[in-house]
């Protein structure tokens, strides 16, 4: 396959509502977004590539453009939007003022179901589909840098160049399957604004080592969590700038009686912190002051007895549809399934009908949460 496509490098507002009409008679448009998040809780949208009727355009956020017009393109319900591991796409995207909620079709997703590697990255997939060996140079380039050179163009543009003939490949494979429900089920469930946005009450899942903690301690870093979340939004910092994970932690574990210990817990941060000492007690305080949330199950003595059999149960059965056993169930998903809850995703679709009889069979000896 060639290189036939020049790219249309887009700075201005005119050539942008130009080409979203020209293209508007397009059914599927193949999507990409280069982004840096180094210094800031949100990342910076650089480019967006999108290839439709026969042509890539690359357009250009930091130049001050009006990016409503692309965003009504893109909500456009009839219009298939082809993207490669969208989720972080989407997360940028959705910052940016641009939403897709409607017609998403991940290729990643859809080489899974089709019995590719789990997580395939876009140039291997073009490579074993298309047998295009694509240029890996840019992969670290800075997006943010003006001007763009030819070969950052060339990169960004070659990111939807093949994208559209893969996922007509891959689409005919899954056509052939039986599974194109299975990719519309999975790729709706990625738009869901929960998971591009998630509240910030969620935080505390994303602070590693907090489930550990006991009751108190973990409620006080619930709570924590969420301040440092809202705080990285409002000032646009990265979390760990705010505070790290590390201690978060640390700081959950101080009993709020002890203000001279907690103090001097305090006085050992970031200047921000320190700054904000009398906000940070008051967080930790209010959360003593609360019943402790409910903390994630976690599988108990005779729970973890069972793992292997329900592990080896879907590693079989994902064998005999030809997909990776991730694919099937996560290990999260696997911890709360042995301690008797459902994920949702089990209950209903097409991974609670391949794996029913296999649920049944491990649900009747499943313990409950310890």
């Amino acid at each position: 396959m060639t290189n036939s496509v020049d790219a249309q490098f887009v700075v201005d507002d005119a050539a942008l509502v130009q080409w979203c009409e020209t293209a508007d008679a397009a059914s599927h448009v193949a999507l990409d977004t280069e982004f840096e998040r180094q210094k800031t809780y949100f990342a910076e949208l650089c480019l967006v590539q999108i290839s439709a009727l026969n042509s890539i355009i690359c357009i250009d956020p930091l130049n001050g453009l009006d990016l409503a017009p692309l965003a009504d393109y893109l909500s456009a319900p009839e219009r298939t939007k082809v993207v490669h591991s969208a989720r972080q796409d989407l997360e940028v995207m959705h910052f940016s003022g641009i939403t897709v909620s409607d017609g998403l079709e991940d290729t990643q997703i859809a080489a899974a179901l089709a019995g590719f590697a789990d997580q395939i990255g876009y140039a291997e997939l073009v490579h074993k589909l298309l047998d295009v060996t694509l240029d890996k140079s840019q992969t670290r380039t800075n997006w943010a840098q003006r001007p763009l050179t030819d070969l950052q163009l060339s990169y960004a543009a070659d990111d939807v160049r093949y994208l559209g003939a893969a996922h007509e490949i891959l689409i005919e494979k899954l056509d052939g399957l039986g599974r194109l429900p299975w990719l519309r089920e999975d790729c709706t469930a990625l738009v869901d604004i929960e998971l591009i946005d998630p509240p910030v009450e969620r935080a505390w899942q994303r602070v590693k080592g907090l489930t550990g903690l006991h009751d108190r301690a973990f409620s006080r870093g619930t709570a924590l969590a969420a301040w440092r979340e809202r705080t990285a939004r409002e000032r646009n910092l990265p979390r760990g700038w705010v505070v790290k994970d590390a201690d978060l932690v640390a700081l959950a574990m101080h009993d709020t009686q002890d203000g001279r210990a907690l103090d001097a817990a305090i006085s050992e941060q970031s200047a921000l912190l320190r700054r904000s000492r009398d906000v940070i007690v008051e967080v930790l305080t209010d959360a003593d002051r609360q019943p402790p949330p409910e903390r994630p199950p976690v599988p108990g003595t005779a729970a973890r007895q069972l793992a292997k059999h329900l592990a080896a149960k879907v590693r079989a059965r994902a064998e005999e549809l030809g997909i990776g056993a991730g694919v099937l169930m996560t290990r999260r998903e696997m911890e709360l399934v042995l301690c008797g809850q459902m994920p949702t995703r089990l209950v209903s679709g097409w991974r609670a009908h391949a794996l029913q009889d296999v649920l049944a069979d491990v649900a009747s000896g499943a313990p409950s949460a310890p």
